[in-house]
């Protein structure tokens, strides 16, 4: 049996945290069975991060490595049909989410002082009083370091916005009219994708960057059809 260790769900998602839910996404198009744990604090990861899987008392941390094991001992039925150039182009998107997106969805959650009242209620609400005085400013200090040594963090919002929407129209581009990134089928790579899009998408936070990419139909309807697919038994939250 895998395990899954990720964060607690948050916000009607299956989690806040995008590495998180690409996992538990490539999990299900993948229909190999797993088991979720939840754990708060991702110093008890092996790579003080999350997500991390366990097969057979082993600990595979990282999303993009754990797939990539994943795909090593049960199959990759997901990919085979794709060509070289699909391939090499499926590695490039999951770096544009990875690595370019990811540190703008956390600069306008942890950043920007509209998105962090958002985090701050959603993942410090439900805190005791005494903790809730120093942990969520404590992690926020943490998080705005790693944006500044990261680079995004010396950026103004405005900037910030610019070149998310400047990605988000580019990601739009890429999928154009088909239904899946690649093409008529889901690949692995919808498991980034999806994670990413849906948590700007249908996550609480209303920001400029979000009203942007819900102007793309195609987006939308991506978002939809991926989570009607895969996370029927969740409700739906809105767009």
């Amino acid at each position: 049996m895998i395990t899954l260790y990720q964060f607690y769900r948050a916000w009607g998602l299956p989690s806040a945290s995008p590495f998180c839910m690409k996992v538990e996404t490539y999990l299900r198009m993948a229909n190999l069975p797993y088991e979720t744990k939840f754990i708060n604090n991702p110093q008890q990861a092996p790579k003080g991060k999350l997500p991390y899987i366990q097969i057979d008392g082993v600990n595979y941390p990282d999303s993009e490595l754990i797939i990539d094991e994943l795909k090593k001992r049960y199959g990759d039925a997901l990919d085979e049909d794709l060509t070289e150039q699909q391939r090499a182009l499926a590695v490039l998107l999951d770096n544009t989410f990875c690595e370019r997106m990811y540190w703008i969805v956390v600069y306008m959650r942890w950043q920007n002082d509209a998105g962090w009242a958002v985090v701050k209620e959603g993942y410090f609400g439900k805190l005791p009083a005494i903790p809730k005085l120093f942990v969520p400013s404590m992690i926020r200090k943490k998080m705005l370091k790693a944006l500044y040594l990261q680079g995004n963090g010396r950026h103004s919002t405005e900037e910030i916005i610019g070149l998310g929407c400047k990605t988000m129209d580019a990601l739009a581009c890429i999928l154009g009219d088909k239904p899946y990134f690649l093409g008529d089928k889901p690949t692995s790579i919808d498991a980034t994708a999806f994670a990413f899009i849906a948590n700007m998408l249908m996550s609480p936070i209303n920001d400029a960057l979000k009203q942007h990419a819900l102007q793309f139909d195609t987006i939308k309807a991506y978002c939809s059809r991926m989570w009607d697919i895969y996370y029927a038994d969740f409700p739906k939250p809105a767009m």
